[in-house]
């Protein structure tokens, strides 16, 4: 199409291009491959061959008045090929499908669509698919498009298919590239259909205008199509992108023409035409070369006045060239000695003797004109043969070393793809470390805690985690989350005191390890600090003997030290926000930081990781400002209190079973409050109440 090097650099700056087409324009570099794209077994080798990560393809009704064969067909194959491999496609189409009223060819174009979105929804492939108005270029292949508008002018007068006020629907190519670059600059993976603006609002009596300024001369008519509309800006390409149409047809339209006038060659004289057009076809020239050397060798006859007779053409002479071409040397040599024997003959028939044919040089000449001439047709016979068995045995050694060498090459990719699988599957490899650093990517601790379960418990292949929140002062350490099932249960809070070894080697050594497997102790165990103390242990309480090792140390302080940053992260985001989080002067949450917490909670629950209880708190107290006072004085510190979208203020009590209930009830009572348990159903109403009312975030 429009492809040049500058655009494909523009579009994929950092990457490795092999372009396909349908006719043969290749691009000469050595980091842009084309190949001719003509036959489905081509797309099966380019499939087995390279391993792609995005694909542009450009819709052939992308032209204006082109009516392309096979476009669907050539589209299934490319989204039958890369079904199974999660490749990035952006597909650009033409404006038919939105073009109102709608034509033949928009049903065509609606099915490329739907096509392209239906493989997104059922296979592994992510396709983003583009409208747009019909494209041109003012590179060297853009005047091309034009020939059937530019033609006309020589006969002043151009004639249009459109009526006069037919909106002229026209993107300059170029400007693809960037939008291509930022498309897949921010990938997402969910398909999408956008629809790219024309911005400009040409129509076809503009057009003919800016034609009649290039020659002004010109007569321009318009003709009686059904008048059809281009949807208006949407914006969303602008706003998602950044992309917006910066070229004008009208403004490059003179580049355009005098690029088509440079490329129009003058016209040759009748002579120059006829002599290119012998030298194209070589089977007409041949015939006309036999005719000619014929006409010269009935001319010499005439002139010589030698009559060809039927008695002097030398069967024995043609007996012997027809034998030598056709059967090699030494059958030519074999069919010269049998038409002497036979010369021989019929000088006997004659009269001759054997002495005088002996004697009389004169009569040699035959002879050696017959093993001459079966010896030369002969020789250059075999000469054809051993030349065309040498090229066919060449041809099969090559094609041979290239069998060979395809067979290595689809080997190293199979290696080069098992590597790549490994490498990013790898548990402590640095694609899965990556991995690792987007999955801990949130602002939210009680995330990154559940977050930090299934990752450590899937790369250590250990599921005793633990991982417990300290207190202020180093007093306790209030158990946050930990691995599924673990037997015994953990302890809901550790007094410091009893883990002093743990923490001293943390502080020098950054990580535990239980070498002397000293009994209530983990295996491994590694700190969160913020501002230089302990705030979060990370533990392993078993660990078996092959993850005793100096490198499954090192792993697991990696993963601490991931989690570490992740969490120091959101420590200080909540401490920069959490003023906005509770009501002025208490120590209660507003509707919606306090669902958030309690749907992290939830999380935690479902997943077996951590327990929690959430009790509805009233009671009667002079003030608001005492009962909030009082409640603040009740709870601990792990707990947090918070307003729900009913005005009923609710606890949320971590790492509390309903067993505890009685307990807490007795508690709360002698401090005043009333407390009733609330379901999970409950709470998930409550969750839901908050997300539905965004006025009580402040």
């Amino acid at each position: 199409m429009f492809l040049t090097k500058e655009w494909i650099e523009e579009a994929f700056p950092d990457d490795h291009v092999l372009t396909t087409h349908r006719k043969d324009d290749m691009l000469s570099d050595t980091r842009i491959k084309s190949v001719i794209l003509d036959s489905r077994q081509l797309l099966d080798r380019l499939y087995t061959t390279y391993d792609f990560d995005r694909i542009v393809y450009f819709s052939e009704y992308l032209l204006p008045h082109n009516n392309p064969e096979g476009e669907l067909d050539r589209l299934r194959r490319v989204l039958q090929e890369f079904r199974e491999k999660e490749v990035e496609l952006i597909y650009f189409s033409g404006p038919e499908s939105v073009l109102t009223p709608p034509t033949s060819q928009s049903i065509l174009t609606r099915t490329a669509e739907e096509l392209c979105l239906h493989y997104a929804k059922t296979s592994k492939i992510q396709v983003k698919v583009f409208r747009l108005p019909y494209i041109y270029s003012i590179s060297a292949a853009g005047p091309k498009c034009f020939d059937r508008l530019f033609q006309q002018i020589p006969t002043e007068k151009v004639s249009f298919d459109e009526q006069a006020a037919q909106p002229v629907c026209a993107l300059c190519f170029d400007e693809l590239a960037s939008l291509v670059n930022r498309v897949f600059d921010t990938w997402t993976p969910q398909p999408e259909l956008f629809t790219l603006p024309g911005v400009f609002h040409i129509d076809y009596r503009m057009l003919g205008t800016a034609l009649q300024k290039l020659r002004p001369t010109l007569e321009v008519t318009y003709g009686t199509d059904t008048l059809q509309t281009y949807p208006a800006d949407d914006k969303v390409v602008r706003n998602r992108y950044g992309w917006f149409q910066r070229y004008c047809l009208l403004d490059d339209l003179p580049q355009i023409y005098h690029a088509w006038q440079k490329s129009q060659t003058p016209k040759k004289p009748l002579l120059h035409r006829i002599v290119d057009t012998l030298r194209n076809q070589i089977r007409l020239l041949r015939f006309l070369e036999i005719l000619l050397a014929s006409g010269v060798t009935e001319l010499l006859v005439q002139l010589t006045h030698t009559d060809a007779q039927f008695q002097m053409v030398d069967f024995r002479l043609a007996f012997v060239m027809l034998i030598g071409t056709v059967y090699g040397l030494n059958a030519g040599v074999f069919a010269a000695f049998l038409a002497s024997l036979s010369l021989i003959f019929g000088y006997f028939r004659q009269g001759m003797t054997l002495v005088l044919l002996f004697y009389e040089p004169s009569y040699w000449l035959p002879f050696l004109i017959y093993f001459i001439i079966g010896a030369s047709c002969g020789y250059v016979q075999l000469r054809n043969t051993e030349t065309s068995r040498f090229v066919q045995n060449e041809n099969n050694l090559l094609r041979q070393r290239l069998q060979f060498t395809q067979e290595l090459y689809e080997d190293t990719l199979e290696d080069k793809q098992l590597f790549r699988h490994q490498i990013l599957g790898r548990r402590d490899s640095f694609g899965k470390i990556y991995t690792v650093t987007q999955q801990l990517n949130t602002l939210q601790p009680q995330e990154i805690y559940r977050k930090t379960i299934q990752v450590m418990e899937d790369i250590l292949e250990n599921h005793s985690l633990t991982i417990y929140h300290l207190e202020k002062g180093y007093a306790f350490a209030r158990l946050t989350a930990a691995s599924s099932g673990l037997q015994p249960a953990p302890a809901r809070s550790l007094a410091v005191d009893k883990y002093i070894d743990v923490f001293r080697a943390i502080e020098q050594d950054g990580v535990w390890v239980n070498r002397t497997f000293a009994p209530d102790l983990p295996m491994y165990a590694a700190g969160v600090r913020q501002n230089g103390s302990i705030v979060v242990l990370i533990s392993l309480r078993t660990a078996g003997e092959n993850q005793m090792t100096l490198y499954y140390q090192n792993l697991f302080r990696i993963l601490c030290g991931l989690v570490e940053t992740a969490l120091i992260r959101a420590f200080e985001y909540e401490s920069a926000i959490q003023e906005t989080w509770y009501l002025p002067g208490t120590c209660l949450m507003r509707p919606v930081p306090f669902a958030e917490q309690l749907a992290n909670a939830c999380t935690l629950q479902e997943d077996k990781m951590a327990q929690h209880l959430l009790l509805r708190v009233s009671g009667k107290f002079a003030t608001s400002e005492e009962f909030y006072a009082q409640l603040e004085r009740s709870i601990r510190s792990s707990d947090i209190a918070g307003l729900g979208t009913d005005e009923n203020v609710y606890l949320l009590l971590n790492q509390a079973t309903e067993e505890n209930l009685p307990l807490l009830t007795q508690r709360m009572a002698e401090k005043g409050f009333q407390v009733t348990s609330v379901s999970l159903d409950g709470q998930h109403r409550l969750i839901a109440a908050a997300k539905k009312d965004p006025a009580n975030e402040c």
